[in-house]
């Protein structure tokens, strides 16, 4: 059985084209002073950068890149592996396996300036195509109510089982995901601190490369990125054997920036200070939002107003990859995000319909904020 392979210890992979070097070389960023955010808050700045990437928007995802950078640096570089996972994965699978062989070279980065590379692995993430089919997936199970029966179910599995679940396409989702994190190991949070749940089973997750036939550059995704990719490369084998299926197409939607001193709206949100004030404003402020919660008083209005934010304006990508099952994880992804802050399914409805109708007075709400 072959091991995990050390990406760090390789070499770049060379291309007919120009080197990574050669690219990073020849990167001039398109920064002018507008772009550049007026924060040193690097939840804000995360998050920035991430819905800069994830709507294509090139100069304020290098503008945030090196702010991020310089305020953080070793954040930046875990960050921008996972959000490379989150929003882009099968979008350009090559490119998320350029960054993770990259990312930790810091030879490389004193050589060419961690500024360059950072600048042009931001430029490439926001131009390349998206997929958040991976995240989708991982996250249908994290916020699904029953995570506990499916965790159980696991441990009760032989090997066999577990790979025969996983393998077979005709399996539900949900199982096929649980397996897999069951394989590659997982953490759960004690006290604030994380600890191991399940050990990672490297045999196992070789087995799935192979019973599934992952080409190179996935197999190496899958094994390779479990302590970089917030355990976003569990679902991948799943997600490409899915993608392989099916017919791809291409969906774009043509995004502009809307937000102040070089901050989208968009970044301020449930894992902001800044935004959960701002979504308690608006529970506060308006009416029709306010009378939602009146009458539904054992929700937290903050963290259902943050999961709503998600759903309809959070997850917004600018080239989008299509193919059959994507939107069926996108939406069981939805489903389970709101029944996890115990939104009922009667009320899921009326709980985006209101966020749509009330995204501008929120946007106004983050301007003030941004003041």
């Amino acid at each position: 059985m072959s091991q995990t392979l050390p990406l760090l210890d390789q070499p770049v992979s060379q291309t007919t084209g120009p080197s990574l070097i050669e690219r990073i070389t020849a990167h001039r960023p398109r920064i002018t002073s507008k772009h550049v955010p007026a924060t040193a808050d690097r939840w804000v700045l995360a998050s920035n950068l991430q819905k800069a990437i994830r709507r294509g928007l090139v100069p304020n995802a290098e503008a945030t890149a090196i702010r991020l950078l310089a305020v953080d640096p070793q954040y930046f570089w875990r960050r921008v592996v996972v959000v490379a996972y989150e929003d882009v994965g099968f979008g350009d699978i090559e490119l998320c396996h350029e960054l993770l062989r990259t990312f930790r070279r810091e030879a490389l980065h004193r050589e060419l300036g961690a500024e360059n590379v950072a600048q042009y692995f931001a430029h490439e993430l926001a131009l390349a195509r998206k997929s958040r089919a991976m995240c989708d997936a991982l996250a249908a199970l994290e916020f699904s109510v029953r995570r506990g029966e499916y965790e159980r179910q696991c441990q009760d599995r032989t090997d066999d089982q577990l790979l025969a679940t996983i393998c077979n396409s005709g399996t539900p989702v949900t199982d096929r995901i649980a397996a897999l994190r069951h394989v590659c190991g997982y953490r759960v949070v004690e006290r604030g601190m994380y600890r191991s749940g399940v050990p990672a089973r490297t045999d196992l997750m070789h087995e799935v490369c192979r019973r599934l036939e992952l080409p190179e550059i996935e197999a190496r995704l899958f094994t390779s990125g479990q302590g970089a990719s917030d355990s976003l490369n569990i679902p991948l084998p799943m997600v490409f054997q899915m993608a392989r299926a099916s017919q791809q197409s291409e969906y774009q939607a043509e995004q502009v920036f809307e937000g102040k001193h070089g901050i989208l709206y968009a970044a301020l949100d449930r894992h902001t200070r800044a935004g959960r004030r701002c979504f308690a404003r608006l529970a506060k402020e308006v009416r029709p939002v306010r009378e939602f919660f009146a009458t539904h008083p054992e929700l937290d209005p903050v963290a259902v107003i943050g999961a709503g934010v998600f759903v309809v304006e959070g997850a917004t990508l600018d080239r989008r990859l299509v193919f059959d099952g994507a939107d069926t994880l996108r939406r069981e992804f939805n489903q389970n995000f709101l029944e996890y802050v115990k939104v009922a399914p009667d009320d899921h409805d009326e709980l985006l319909s209101l966020v749509k109708i009330n995204l501008r007075r929120l946007n106004r709400i983050r301007a003030g904020e941004m003041a």
